[in-house]
């Protein structure tokens, strides 16, 4: 799973909505998870958003539900995540491609 040789790919709807430096957080996220060679990586990993302005945060929930596991992260909330509106990306590997998308563009 998430294998650095495979293609990676993003959708229109991610390139839109998430700031290019946050994409390839995750994508970092996700690569330094699949180089623990865990057996256990799911082919779904699950990121989610949370900005708290009032204290100048971002939290970033890196999650899959097979099995469960998560990892919680907190960022200095830069200028440009100020107004990030998506709460949730999902990163899917199909065995022949890495693609980050929206939940609703599945």
């Amino acid at each position: 799973m998430f294998d650095r040789q495979n293609q990676y790919y993003v959708t229109k709807g991610v390139q839109e909505a998430v700031p290019y430096q946050l994409q390839y957080f995750c994508w970092q996220l996700i690569l330094q998870r699949a180089k623990e060679n865990d057996p256990t990586m799911d082919y779904l990993q699950i990121i989610e958003f949370d900005v708290d302005t009032e204290h100048e945060l971002l939290t970033i929930v890196h999650r899959q539900e097979k099995p469960e596991v998560k990892q919680i992260y907190h960022l200095h909330l830069f200028e440009e995540y100020r107004s990030l509106s998506v709460k949730k990306i999902w990163a899917i590997d199909d065995g022949q491609a890495q693609t980050m998308l929206l939940p609703e563009e599945y």
